[in-house]
């Protein structure tokens, strides 16, 4: 990689060579040049794009050709090191202020790089190779064109001419490549064509009428204008070339505008002339450049807008139809549910006539025949006295088993329907209910009712009962709790029922707020039947028990009489 560095960099170091040596022989073979003073010296302009492409390094090489443009015209060496000096820090200041003030690597299609070469690189750097190199021509005495002073101002000037008509070439024209197409290149020969004979027409002598006028100069500035508007900076920069190096070559074979004066006077006419063409052609065309870029831009805008635009209908539609199908889906999962809560109260009210049935079956099948059982077990212990110890010993325990079976049989049908609930209401069931699950489970359980409860529809009465139940079997088989309590109240337009124990509580995710998976058959069931009725059902659990929170609306009417008549009906 060394090897390959060292290798670009002395190729860098020829190019600018020859380049910087071949500018500079075309610039002394102006034949008015005076002591090696040139109107116009376009060595300058290749030694500043030398330095702003490649950077300070390149110095050697710029020095070398500086030296060796001079020493080969006949002057001595050491006017020729003074010059190269000069030259070359001119180069090197340049450079520096505009890659310092303006850009690393500018386009010279932007005003602001056109201005920072006007300013940096034709109007400040030229002052120090001017400076350096006509004192050196004159301690050599070295006499170039009148005197000090002229030296100072067709050297500045010259370089000068020199960055405004090379430097640009350097950076423009791969933009200009870009975008040439065949329509171009039929503009770009006609408009070539049209400027050289303009231009020699100006400045051509025998070749045209060789206008003496000093205005007539300027009729090659509208093709200066045309060239700027078309082809940007680079055509800028090449109908300045052009116009440059005719008007030098018709001013020095002593044809055109610029003659009739002293050669002092013409040759600053002639740099003038050449200054106004490349500052308004280079300005103009960075200006023509910017505003087409500006207008991309707008363009690009009002097409990212449209997009923009585009996709937020887009968008909005997308959103219209999604919002639609979350209303379909939600409508469907709604009327899902409603389903489910038609077949839940379905099942509930199937499941408590089952119960009743079955309740009834017992009451009025078995218990009748437990009863007649009894019966006739009692007719046979009467006659004891005809038995065997052994027999009578066994009808004893018979009536015994029978009786017992007969009031298991009992409270098994009062628990799936106790006809207290249909015949007397909700207290006394609840006290009946309350009263045997104590004596079951020597659990302890407080029954707090409501003085003015009142009768509800059976629905809300059929409910309350289920719920309480169901709370009392969890106590008996969950909670490990010796006491509960039962609190059922109402107001104006709502009933509240509060079951609570002191046992270890629930666990995590199994009240069902936040972990319906895991709920109980059970737990579903109570919610179900409070949920049917327009009610509120909340479970609460914690270290020091569980509490169940249910609430039903009150009918706006009492249960009608003809209830009661219906309940008293065998």
């Amino acid at each position: 990689m060394e090897s390959a560095s060292r290798r670009q960099y002395f190729l860098r170091l020829v190019t600018v060579f020859v380049l910087y040596l071949s500018a500079g022989k075309l610039g002394l073979s102006v034949p008015f040049t005076s002591g090696n003073v040139s109107p116009v010296w376009p060595a300058s302009g290749v030694a500043l794009a030398s330095v702003l492409l490649w950077g300070y390094e390149i110095w050697p090489g710029v020095a070398l050709a500086a030296f060796f443009v001079n020493f080969l015209s006949q002057i001595p060496a050491i006017s020729s090191i003074g010059i190269a000096l000069g030259n070359t820090s001119s180069a090197l200041l340049g450079g520096y202020l505009v890659r310092r003030f303006i850009s690393d690597k500018p386009s010279f299609e932007r005003l602001r790089d056109v201005l920072g070469l006007i300013a940096f690189g034709a109007a400040i750097a030229p002052i120090v190779a001017a400076s350096v190199g006509a004192t050196t021509l004159l301690l050599t005495h070295i006499r170039a064109w009148s005197g000090f002073t002229s030296t100072w101002r067709i050297w500045w000037l010259g370089d000068a001419m020199g960055v405004l008509i090379v430097t640009p070439l350097f950076f423009t024209g791969r933009a200009l490549t870009r975008s040439f197409n065949r329509v171009r290149m039929i503009e770009s020969f006609v408009l070539l064509l049209s400027l050289l004979a303009t231009c020699f027409a100006i400045f051509g002598g025998r070749l045209g009428p060789g206008m003496k006028d000093d205005v007539l100069a300027f009729l090659a500035f509208p093709f200066v204008i045309w060239a700027a508007i078309r082809f940007r900076a680079f055509g800028a920069g090449i109908a300045t070339f052009v116009i440059a190096a005719i008007s030098v070559w018709g001013t020095a074979q002593g044809n055109g505008p610029f003659i009739k004066h002293n050669p002092l006077h013409g040759a600053a006419l002639l740099q003038l002339f050449i200054a106004v063409t490349a500052i308004t052609g280079l300005v103009l065309g960075a200006v023509t450049t910017e505003r087409e870029a500006a207008g991309e831009a707008s363009d690009t805008k009002e097409k990212l807008l449209r997009a923009l635009h585009q996709a937020q209908s887009s968008l909005q539609e997308a959103h219209a139809q999604l919002e639609l199908r979350v209303r379909e889906r939600t409508a469907e999962l709604e009327r899902a549910q409603e389903g489910l809560r038609a077949l839940s109260g379905q099942l509930l009210t199937m499941q408590d006539e089952e119960r009743r049935r079955i309740a009834r079956e017992l009451h009025d099948s078995a218990g009748q025949i437990t009863v007649a059982l009894g019966m006739n077990l009692t007719s046979i212990l009467a006659e004891t006295k005809n038995l065997t110890p052994k027999a009578g010993k066994a009808c004893r325990e018979a009536s015994e088993l029978v009786q017992q079976l007969s009031r298991e049989l009992r409270t098994i049908s009062h628990l799936l329907h106790p006809p207290l609930l249909d015949e007397a209401g909700l207290p006394p069931a609840l006290t009946w209910l309350v009263d045997g699950f104590a004596q079951r489970s020597k659990i302890s359980v407080k029954l707090d009712l409501a003085r003015d409860l009142g009768r509800f529809s059976p629905e809300v009465e059929t409910a309350i009962f289920r719920v309480i139940q169901e709370c009392l079997t969890n106590i008996l088989r969950h909670s490990e709790s010796r006491a509960a309590s039962i609190r059922i109240a109402r107001d104006v337009d709502e009933i509240k029922v509060e079951v609570r124990d002191q046992g270890k509580g629930m666990p995590s995710g199994s009240n069902g707020s936040g972990g319906r998976r895991r709920m109980g058959v059970g737990i579903q069931g109570m919610r179900e039947r409070i949920t049917q009725l327009g009610g509120r059902f909340d479970i609460r659990s914690g270290k020091n028990g569980t509490t169940v929170l249910a609430s039903l609306p009150v009918p706006s009417a009492t249960v009608q009489s003809a209830r009661t008549t219906a309940q008293e009906a065998p």
